[in-house]
């Protein structure tokens, strides 16, 4: 029978919180682990099947390192859930290295409380939003004086020959004004989960068309292209979906020096429709592209990277995907790919 101060010198002075398992049972446990579940005793943990301490969310994930340790094989770090004494839940990472004891093959968990990390991680994603929120003002401001002068300009016609069609247009201008500020509200509120059909298509043309002021001031030019399509089906959040291609327009213009260029190409096959967005920047190099989309890795000075760790986990909630193919001193491509809508799906809303 094993016993508990056989591992006592093995984990009792580690800092991070450190159990050893024989199939899935708990032998022994270090005060850190007692203390990270929110446990008076040892005895409280002792000789339970750590899968009972797993959130449900995390079982498979649980079970998986399991097995791979207990056939002899270091599982690295990876995410899960646990379920602390009182019930809340623990964001951590756990890694199993399996050792031979008396003949018996143990397994020694390592676990990193994550929860700080991603309380700093969420305030980091509100942060970036509202930079984002900033440049999109500033884009605006020029987005609205095209609206005001045309208005400007009619109204002082009318004073002198006063014609139904002008109030007809002053209204269209007023109308474009209103949804340019609708536009600015969405990124204000808290995103909606809600999914619903969308004209994926429409979306597209709506951010590139938003991001019109911001290429016109860095001289770089936007091109579209959609073939014969004009309603593209998809079910998903509009909202979201667009705050996505707007930062990853917005990456590319950043990415760009001299005769700038942004092509943004939207097709689909009998399952899914397609998204490229290219620019011919300076390109990401082959050893960083790994990193692409994870959290605070960036290529700028000043940045946190999570804008594209946002659109990366907006895409996968839409059970879609973010490809990245890029070359130095030629360009990226990011490619979207999103299922198609059922025919059975819910109608179209704007």
């Amino acid at each position: 029978m094993t016993n508990h101060v056989d591992f006592s010198h093995l984990i009792d002075d580690s800092r991070d919180a450190q159990v050893v398992m024989k199939s899935g049972n708990i032998l022994y446990t270090n005060q850190a682990f007692i203390d990270l579940l929110g446990f008076q005793e040892a005895k409280e943990i002792l000789g339970r099947d750590i899968s009972g301490l797993i959130h449900p969310s995390s079982q498979k994930e649980g079970l998986v390192h399991d097995l791979r340790a207990m056939c002899g094989k270091i599982v690295p770090f990876n995410e899960q859930k646990l379920i602390s004494a009182d019930g809340s839940i623990l964001d951590v990472e756990i890694m199993g290295a399996p050792f031979l004891h008396v003949r018996e093959v143990l397994v020694l968990a390592i676990i990193r409380d994550l929860s700080a990390a991603k309380k700093s991680e969420e305030l980091l994603r509100q942060s970036e939003k509202l930079s984002l929120i900033g440049e999109l003002a500033s884009g605006i401001v020029h987005e609205i004086r095209n609206p005001l002068t045309a208005m400007k300009g009619f109204l002082q016609l009318m004073k002198s020959h006063p014609k139904p069609e002008y109030l007809d247009i002053v209204m269209r201008e007023l109308k474009q004004i209103e949804e340019i500020a609708n536009e600015l509200l969405h990124f204000s509120k808290p995103a909606e989960q809600h999914l619903t059909r969308q004209n994926i298509l429409a979306i597209v043309k709506e951010a590139v068309n938003f991001s019109g002021a911001e290429s016109f001031k860095r001289n770089v030019k936007v091109e579209f292209y959609h073939g014969d399509e004009c309603d593209i089906g998809i079910i998903g959040n509009k909202t979201q979906l667009k705050q996505v291609l707007l930062n990853l327009i917005k990456n590319g213009l950043e990415a760009i020096t001299t005769d700038g260029k942004i092509k943004v190409h939207i097709s689909k096959d009998d399952h899914q429709v397609y998204i490229h967005i290219s620019d011919n920047g300076g390109g990401i190099p082959k050893d960083q592209l790994d990193k692409i989309g994870k959290s605070f890795y960036t290529s700028k000075e000043q940045g946190t990277g999570l804008g594209l760790m946002v659109s990366f986990n907006i895409i996968k909630s839409h059970n879609g995907s973010i490809d990245v193919e890029s070359e130095e001193n030629l360009g990226t491509t990011f490619k979207i790919t999103l299922p198609l809508a059922n025919e059975e799906a819910l109608p179209l809303l704007p």
